[in-house]
């Protein structure tokens, strides 16, 4: 891209934050060419004085000076958005959606001609450059709009491509992972204090052990059960803690709390 790409986001809530937070955070530049509403909040006028995007009044002015239309309201919102919006945009835009559950066929049956729709689902990870970002095109897609989608998504992290029928299991996997993951993580924070360590480094150990662990993993292209198994020894600390977990049910209850997310995804559609 050229860089002279302007996205607007209807809605300044929490994802919407954290994405504008990944891109100033990667290109400071890019600040001047993000503009943002919301419904009275103020949360886009906070984004304009704390990272120097802009804070326009109206979606209807947003929708004409951008040709990137992100939509950033709660699935409940997403129609009367659209609706509110649908006169004003063309095929000359792109306009993609964070809302879970909102399928793509759902959008391009409420706005005129062949726009081009995208369905993402990002999760916090992006505010620090790290997210993971589930993607998918609609119907009407051109190259154009889909490279403009693709650069501005990229500096946020990893973009994974799916199939939408895949998507409410994306949402609870990738979306709302960073959630089940801070219950892991506060918990290994609290076995380390109740074992005498102090928070800070218990915090320490488990975050660096962590990022460590899922960097093995990435960069040797391991199964998890190579790794489990090569700091597993006989009669060992970690087969001692591995057979505690195990008859804990801790597996079992990850897998249903995935699941219930997935659930939970569908329903909001």
């Amino acid at each position: 891209m050229d860089g002279t790409s302007t996205i607007g986001l209807i809605g300044s809530g929490s994802m919407a934050r954290a994405m504008v937070e990944g891109w100033v955070r990667a290109d400071p530049g890019r600040a001047s060419r993000i503009l943002a509403t919301d419904r009275g909040s103020g949360r886009a006028a906070e984004l304009a004085r704390s990272r120097g995007v802009e804070h326009v009044t109206s979606n209807a002015e947003l929708v004409a000076r951008a040709d990137t239309v992100l939509i950033c309201v709660k699935p409940i919102d997403v129609e009367r958005v659209l609706r509110d919006i649908g006169s004003r945009v063309g095929p000359d835009k792109a306009v993609a959606s964070v809302a879970a559950g909102v399928a793509t066929v759902t959008i391009e049956s409420i706005l005129d001609g062949d726009v081009p729709v995208f369905r993402l689902m990002p999760n916090v990870a992006v505010q620090v450059g790290l997210g993971t970002i589930a993607y998918a095109p609609g119907r009407f897609t051109h190259t154009t709009a889909e490279d403009r989608i693709l650069d501005w998504m990229r500096p946020l992290g990893a973009v994974v491509g799916l199939e939408e029928r895949q998507f409410d299991a994306a949402t609870a996997l990738s979306g709302s992972g960073p959630a089940f993951i801070a219950l892991l993580v506060e918990a290994f924070e609290d076995s380390g204090i109740v074992a005498g360590l102090s928070h800070a480094k218990a915090r320490e150990l488990i975050l660096t052990t962590m990022t460590g662990t899922a960097a093995l993993l990435q960069e040797q292209d391991m199964a998890c059960s190579t790794l489990r198994r090569m700091v597993t020894s006989p009669g060992g600390t970690a087969a001692a803690g591995l057979a505690t977990l195990e008859r804990a049910g801790v597996r079992g209850a990850i897998i249903d709390g995935v699941l219930a997310a997935m659930r939970r995804a569908g329903e909001l559609g």
